[in-house]
């Protein structure tokens, strides 16, 4: 349960001017880190909010407490998998609380074999209220997940822009068959990939037996990880396989390209601030030289 004071039909109303914003972030090792930051912080005694995200992509493993309220603030929820996540924090103390700053960090999992793309972070703002019971006004700004799957050097890959078929290690050359072997030799019955069937005419079988998906059918899925599972004879060979538009172009993370923005404005700033002094020092020095001249000129004077 949520505190909400009021007055009869009458709520107050303190001025807001504080900002609850998710961050954005690029997985790194199938992983996301995604914080939920408080900035301009007026005052505040409690705060309640909800964050939603697509649960096909990303899967909520953990929370942390952030910098603004302490642990014992938090109402912690039964549960992380539900529809979306719910933080309620209430002071302990009677005055508001004036940090900003990190309110939650949460830990996300990527879905087994989830699409590249952007994932909206969305944060939904149910009440802010200060120590006196005035509703605080505060603004929400969503963020983002960005899968991305980095491509490792034994990883099969299906390229887009080249467009090539792709090769499943399956024949006489694979290191889990023995050349010759009737299980490396025996007929192909079926390729599922993520649990769907696969056409007959999207696949062929080379002469070592490996078992060769066509451009054209690749070229249907979207970015991505796949799963692949060969029945072949008696045996079954299951291997992942990545779809990317461009395999050679790289994501970079954005949190990591907002903290060096952060530095070249800091940058930008101290050269100002050092130009700034240069011009001062220049200044100085021409008034002390213009004060010289102007005693040296009056003594000529006066011995004349």
């Amino acid at each position: 349960m949520f505190l909400c004071v009021g007055f009869g039909n009458n709520i107050i109303y303190a001025s807001g001017g504080a900002v609850l914003e998710a961050s954005s972030t690029v997985t790194e090792k199938d992983k996301a880190v995604v914080d939920i930051d408080l900035k301009g912080n007026t005052g505040i005694w409690a705060l309640k909010f909800k964050v939603g995200y697509n649960h096909s992509a990303l899967k909520l493993k953990s929370v942390q407490n952030g910098e603004v309220f302490s642990k014992g603030d938090i109402t912690e929820p039964e549960k992380l998998d539900k529809d979306e996540y719910v933080f309620l924090a209430s002071s302990n103390s009677v005055k508001n609380i004036e940090n900003s700053g990190t309110v939650v960090r949460l830990n996300f999992k990527i879905v087994d074999y989830a699409l590249e793309g952007d994932y909206p972070i969305k944060v939904t703002l149910v009440q802010a209220i200060d120590a006196k019971g005035n509703v605080v006004d505060m603004d929400t700004e969503d963020g983002n997940v960005t899968v991305y799957y980095e491509v490792k050097k034994n990883d099969i890959v299906f390229d887009k822009s080249k467009s090539e078929n792709i090769k499943i290690p399956t024949g006489t050359n694979s290191s889990k068959e023995s050349k010759g072997s009737k299980e490396s030799k025996g007929k192909v019955k079926k390729v599922v990939v993520n649990n769907k069937k696969v056409d007959k005419d999207n696949y062929t079988v080379d002469s070592d037996g490996n078992v060769e998906i066509s451009e054209k059918y690749l070229n249907t899925l979207k970015d991505g990880k796949y799963k692949v599972t060969v029945q072949k004879g008696q045996k079954t060979y299951n291997t992942n396989f990545i779809v990317k538009t461009d395999a050679s172009k790289k994501i970079v993370n954005k949190n990591k390209g907002g903290e060096n923005s952060k530095a070249n404005k800091k940058e930008t700033v101290n050269g100002a601030r050092q130009e700034n002094g240069i011009i001062v020092v220049v200044v100085i020095a021409a008034v002390v030289i213009a004060g010289i001249a102007f005693v040296l000129v009056r003594k000529r004077r006066e011995k004349q």
